[in-house]
């Protein structure tokens, strides 16, 4: 059959832990420690020391959150946002590694750099890699999944690879573990449990996900009804043979492990990626797709997580997708006029969003926020952050340059006013062309940040409240090698474009 007689196969991938991983990778001793990253301290005046990568970056304290917590300091009690004094009164053995900080805040650069190696290594065999955030990536496995259907055999090779290494997204562990809350699901739901108590075993086997978890006899179908299961079906147990492949990979040749979701589109393997962590992973088959979504919480769903997903508690009085799905469409329309349509299909596990081939990021962005006492009331003020964060976007540009021989063409300053994160906030954006090329500097970033600025600032002496500044460059597109004619060389001039700040 051709490539889209039966839909995409679609691999949805997670990193486990990453930025302890990440930290693992750079520090060995770190290995099997209970440890977590925190935050420098965002409400230091004038901004954070510079704190470069390679220094010794433990701390005893540090008045920044704790953003990422290894599963050894999870089972401890530790979660994200706790600060570094709740985390020690949690578990006082925990080792705490603050983020490189650098032009006054958090320096990322490792972080974003390693998830770089991993979407490069699943480029080798997907057919499009969609990097969602520094540490997700979907992946269009469609083309590799119907080569091992060709190339390998179904039933003593594809089948047995696929049950020893893959979950059932309707096993009664798969259906238990999609019943819990969003944040419940980030402490370690009863399928990360479940894989802690049983290391070892093939997570595949019945007894492993029935008889153990729920001390019943094993549930009739799953992999038992293999041979009754057609073309779909096959191809995403394909799927899953190639994402466990590539997960082995990671591990192998990269030093991280991860966990991952097979399904017909991205809605759904990024589900099935989320109920059996760390280092698990899941597929959902189409019949699974019902059973899966019925207890599902509402905040699970992908984009309702936020105000829209309470805004559809609150107006609709659900709480699940199936109650979402169970809400007739004339009343959906007239509650949500503009997202009627793609709420449905996400409730019903439908929607459709195709895995976009962008490995590379669109735009390069750095901001900070002011709150309290901190906020920003002058020009000059502004002025000396936005050259902060012009330093450290010249740092990422030039270095995006020497990777992948592009430059952007905009740049764009966001100023956000207001009273704090729960206060009353306005925020606007201002733009303008700015072609860096090869040779771009600090400088020309940081004048034309200040002319975007100068555009929005409001004449009328008053301090300017500032509590949140971003700076970004966009509109990438490739550079001449050095020493090469200049592409536009070889075309007629076209007419000068527009100087003009959108």
């Amino acid at each position: 059959s051709g490539p889209s007689a039966h839909g995409p196969v679609v691999g949805f991938i997670d990193m486990d832990c990453f930025y302890v991983a990440v930290e693992r990778r750079r520090d060995p001793s770190l290995v099997g420690v209970p440890c977590a990253v925190v935050q420098y301290n965002a409400r230091q005046a004038g901004g954070a020391p510079e704190l470069q990568a390679e220094a010794n970056r433990r701390v005893q304290g540090s008045s920044g959150g704790i953003i990422a917590v290894s599963y050894e300091a999870r089972q401890r009690g530790v979660t994200r946002q706790m600060t570094s004094h709740e985390a020690r009164k949690q578990c006082p053995e925990v080792v705490l590694i603050q983020v490189p900080t650098a032009f006054g805040k958090a320096d990322l650069r490792i972080y974003k750099h390693a998830g770089d190696e991993v979407v490069s290594l699943l480029s080798r065999r997907a057919g499009a890699c969609e990097k969602r955030s520094v540490d997700e990536v979907a992946i269009d496995v469609t083309a590799e999944a119907e080569r091992l259907l060709n190339e390998r055999s179904w039933e003593e090779d594809l089948l047995p690879a696929a049950r020893r290494t893959s979950h059932l997204a309707d096993s009664a562990l798969s259906r238990s573990a999609a019943t819990v809350s969003r944040d419940d699901a980030r402490k370690g739901h009863a399928g990360q449990q479940q894989h802690d108590a049983e290391e070892g075993a093939l997570v595949g086997e019945p007894a492993g996900e029935s008889d153990v978890k729920f001390g019943g006899p094993a549930e009739r179908g799953g992999w038992d009804w293999a041979f009754f299961w057609g073309e779909k079906e096959r191809r995403l147990v394909a799927g899953a043979v190639v994402v466990a492949e590539l997960r082995e990979a990671v591990t192998a040749q990269l030093g991280f492990t991860c966990s991952g979701g097979i399904a017909q589109n991205k809605m759904l393997a990024k589900l099935g990626c989320g109920l059996h962590k760390p280092n698990q992973q899941t597929i959902v088959l189409p019949e699974a797709v019902g059973p899966l979504l019925k207890d599902l919480p509402l905040e699970r769903l992908p984009g309702l997580g936020g105000d829209l997903g309470q805004q559809l508690k609150e107006v609709l009085h659900v709480s699940t997708a199936s109650e979402l799905a169970a809400v007739p469409v004339e009343r959906l329309e007239s509650a949500f006029p503009r997202q009627a349509a793609f709420l449905h299909e996400l409730a019903e596990g439908r929607h459709n969003d195709p895995v976009q081939d962008r490995e590379l990021c669109q735009s390069l962005s750095a901001g900070k926020t002011f709150f309290g006492r901190l906020c920003l009331n002058t020009a000059a003020d502004c002025e000396h952050w936005l050259a902060e964060l012009a330093g450290e976007l010249h740092r990422r540009y030039t270095d995006d340059l020497a990777r992948h021989n592009r430059a952007p063409g905009r740049v764009t300053v966001s100023v956000g006013v207001g009273q704090g994160p729960r206060g009353v906030a306005t925020s606007a954006s201002r733009q303008m062309p700015l072609e860096l090329g090869r040779g771009g500097t600090v400088a020309q970033i940081a004048a034309a940040a200040n002319t975007c600025l100068r555009r929005w600032m409001p004449q009328n002496g008053r301090p300017l409240g500032v509590t949140s500044l971003g700076l970004a460059l966009s509109g990438f597109q490739p550079v001449a090698e050095p020493g090469s004619a200049p592409i536009k060389s070889f075309f007629a001039a076209a007419a000068p474009a527009s100087a003009a700040v959108a």
